[in-house]
């Protein structure tokens, strides 16, 4: 076996591939590796990678000279062509079980395993296929929403694909986030795909266009140098379209993000400083909303215009500071702030609408009534300096 590839496209496809690849040390030792297949007949080298519940398999174009396989470590062979400094690397097989990486003046001997041991995933093809694209967009906007507590079908994040349209929602007990899209996908499909696995999918394929398909238990996805395979959550999801028809609009705001972004961001990392992240208090008023947070360390208040288009002014609820700000972090240009009349909160932009409910008041008043129990108590420095002077004040 020997082949020369090009050693930045092989590494950014390993870097795209290794969190699939598990790092318990009681599983078979090539379950850690990649595999590494230069296939002579159609010209192509494969690498793969699986923790048997995903597969990944990325392929490209070498120059080959002779064909072979083997299974490497995979956190070891990414950090072999990521310290080299040449564009391209040479793999040559030794002997069996022996495998000389080279490039420009630095070689590597390494001792490899039998690619036969290797566990192939199986990676269906599917008959019917859809068309995606931009799932690094679509997982930025929706996974915040996703909590690991929650229950199966909660821990995923789901997809309604339209002939011209592709929506991606996840929720829990406590917000909602739904993202769209107009893009061709030329069919129907429905499936819910766990966080881990839309995160690994994302970070493999970008925001280029793939094929989808279902195949049994699986989904695949497929582009030229891409294949994908994952089992997906067969539970149906929750109907995020009727938790927001039931809500009923008590006022509407329209803002343009860049002129609340910094006032917004603030408040919320305010509330973090104190001993406990504490809640964000917003005042929704005819041209403004005022946000403002109290906690064991101080507090503070911002405000940012609004145009007010509906409704009436002077409501007030409180928010969870972390989950407002990851909405914040994801929307964009011109925005529509809806409240529901017990304090439901519906930000949408061009593309994406998230659902926050309001925290009750009473849970507020537990913690400020904390916060100022703590300043009550003698502080520990405090107490400790008092210890050491009784005796010292005995002994005199």
């Amino acid at each position: 076996m020997k082949f020369v590839v090009n050693r930045k496209i092989m590494l950014e496809y390993l870097k795209s591939m290794i969190r699939v690849v598990p790092r318990s040390n009681s599983l078979q030792q090539e379950l850690r590796g990649f595999l590494v297949e230069a296939n002579e007949d159609d010209g192509f080298l494969y690498v793969t990678a699986t923790n048997q519940e995903i597969a990944i398999q990325r392929k490209f174009k070498p120059e080959l000279e002779t064909g072979g396989s083997f299974v490497m470590d995979a956190r070891l062979l990414t950090d072999i062509l990521s310290v080299l400094g040449e564009d391209t690397v040479s793999f040559e097989e030794l002997k069996p079980g022996v495998v000389v990486i080279k490039s420009g003046t630095c070689t590597y001997t390494m001792n490899v395993l039998n690619s036969s041991r290797y566990p192939r995933p199986e990676i269906p093809f599917p008959d019917t296929t859809v068309c995606l694209s931009h799932l690094r967009q679509f997982y930025t906007k929706t996974y915040a929403a996703v909590k690991s507590n929650a229950s199966d079908v909660l821990k995923g994040i789901h997809f309604d694909i339209k002939p011209n349209k592709l929506r991606v929602m996840s929720c829990n007990p406590q917000n909602v986030a739904l993202a769209t899209k107009d893009i061709p996908c030329g069919g129907d499909m429905k499936f819910t795909l766990s966080k881990e696995t839309f995160s690994l999918l994302a970070s493999a394929a970008g925001d280029d266009e793939l094929e989808v398909g279902l195949c049994g238990h699986s989904i695949v996805f497929m582009k030229e140098s891409l294949l994908f395979s994952a089992r997906f959550i067969e539970k149906e999801y929750v109907n995020v379209d009727r938790i927001f028809d039931n809500l009923k609009t008590a006022y509407v705001a329209k803002v343009d993000f860049e002129e609340m972004k910094e006032q917004i961001i603030n408040i919320c990392d305010v509330a973090s400083m104190g001993s406990q992240t504490s809640y964000i208090k917003a005042e929704f008023l005819e041209n403004k909303v005022d946000v403002s947070t109290q906690n064991d360390t101080g507090g503070g208040k911002n405000s940012f215009g609004i145009v007010m288009v509906d409704g009436t002014a002077g409501k007030t609820f409180y928010y969870n500071a972390a989950t407002l700000k990851d909405i914040f972090k994801t929307v964009e240009g011109t925005l529509i702030l809806r409240l529901d009349v017990n304090g439901y909160l519906d930000v949408m932009d061009r593309e994406c609408q998230y659902l926050m409910m309001p925290t009750p008041e009473s849970a507020v008043k537990r913690q400020l009534d904390k916060y100022e129990e703590n300043k009550k108590k003698p502080k520990k420095k405090q107490q400790i300096k008092e210890q050491i002077k009784e005796p010292e004040q005995k002994a005199a």
